[in-house]
């Protein structure tokens, strides 16, 4: 979906949509894939939460209103904040089954 403000931030919302197609379609038995995700996620977080902040530097530069920069900037930071916590904790939960299984595997062959 486009905004009025995308093109301000090409590379930013590129990066964005495609996080999202990704996280979309990870299964909690992709907890590789999870883990890359959710680093992915954690760092453009960052990047918007700087887009959020340098928002009256944007709208001054673009004749543009700051809050509704804030907000956008915001939700798209939301969205990967988001995405990193779900990732974070599916990587983790196959992480965890994966060793139990390798225990349960370790002492059947006791």
């Amino acid at each position: 979906m486009s905004c009025q403000f995308d093109y301000l931030f090409q590379q930013e919302v590129e990066q964005h949509d495609e996080i999202m197609l990704r996280y979309l379609k990870l299964t909690t038995e992709n907890f590789a894939t999870a883990f890359k995700l959710a680093q992915k996620s954690l760092s453009l977080s960052d990047r918007w939460n700087d887009i959020a902040a340098d928002a009256k530097k944007v709208a001054t530069a673009h004749g543009l209103n700051k809050t509704d920069i804030q907000k956008w900037a915001y939700g798209k930071y939301r969205n990967m904040h988001l995405a990193h916590e779900h990732c974070r904790s599916i990587w983790r939960s196959g992480e965890d089954f994966n060793r139990q299984m390798q225990l349960r595997g370790i002492a059947n062959m006791v």
